[in-house]
């Protein structure tokens, strides 16, 4: 009894299995675009919106009419009073971080100084006993916000937002394989500057600015400039480093080669 066996086509014989190496993604080109410390406030753009739409919903207007019918209640107002009372806190809390990640700059040796103050105020306050008039105070300090304020401050800036991001769209910088382009103005000014020899550096000045945006300072110093060119709140800051990193070194094997 025999057992058929089909032939291996022709262009099949012999030939190896051979695998292919995932090949990288090329990067031609990065763009960098620096931003005003502003875009840090987006904590506080998103809990002026949360506020604003919880506080609506436990808003209640009082009018003698609602009382007198009891349309209004007693519950129902103090439900809006605790609510207003907590987000107001919160949104206060929030900006008063953002302020201070604003006004300050945190670097390493600043922040763990700073962690290890507080811990020390903590620890001091618990033993001496005046946290609890601390918080005694704040307590009793009872800020409440409606919900049209929350709207306003996220109105405000959302429109701030958006002319921010309209400047960007005028003012970057790109880096491609043999130059650099400043693009600038409405009228789409471009300044070039050769690739060869540019020297790029990456800082990250502050720890929070950067846990927030993954942001940080590029140093740009092009080969016949006197002064660097500091572009500061690179947002994404590790990712641009490495695409201007495999820019250049690409272009200065296709130099090395030719």
């Amino acid at each position: 009894m025999s057992k058929e066996t089909t032939p291996p086509e022709s262009g099949d014989r012999n030939t190896p299995e051979t695998h292919h190496p995932a090949k990288t993604e090329s990067v031609e080109r990065t763009v960098l675009r620096p931003y005003p410390k502003v875009v840090y406030f987006y904590l506080t753009w998103i809990v002026a919106l949360v506020a604003g739409i919880v506080t609506a919903m436990y808003d209640v207007t009082i009018t003698v009419e609602g009382v007198t019918s009891g349309a209004i209640t007693a519950d129902k107002i103090d439900a809006m009073y605790k609510i207003q009372l907590f987000w107001t806190y919160l949104f206060l809390l929030v900006f008063a971080f953002n302020l201070m990640i604003v006004a300050f700059q945190f670097g390493r040796m600043i922040t763990v100084s700073l962690v290890f103050i507080g811990l020390a105020l903590l620890f001091l306050g618990l033993w001496l006993g005046f946290l609890g008039e601390v918080f005694g105070f704040l307590k009793n300090l009872h800020p409440r916000a409606d919900a049209k304020f929350f709207f306003f401050i996220f109105t405000l800036f959302t429109v701030i937002y958006v002319f921010v991001f309209i400047q960007t769209r005028f003012n970057y910088w790109v880096v491609r394989r043999n130059e650099l382009l400043h693009k600038h103005g409405f009228l789409g000014d471009v300044k070039r500057y050769h690739a060869q020899n540019v020297k790029i550096y990456k800082e990250i000045p502050d720890i929070f600015e950067f846990i927030l945006l993954r942001a940080g300072t590029i140093v740009v110093h092009p080969e016949g400039e006197d002064r660097a060119v500091v572009l500061e709140n690179i947002i994404g800051i590790n990712k641009k480093e490495r695409e201007v990193k495999q820019i250049l070194e690409s272009y200065t094997v296709r130099i090395d080669h030719s």
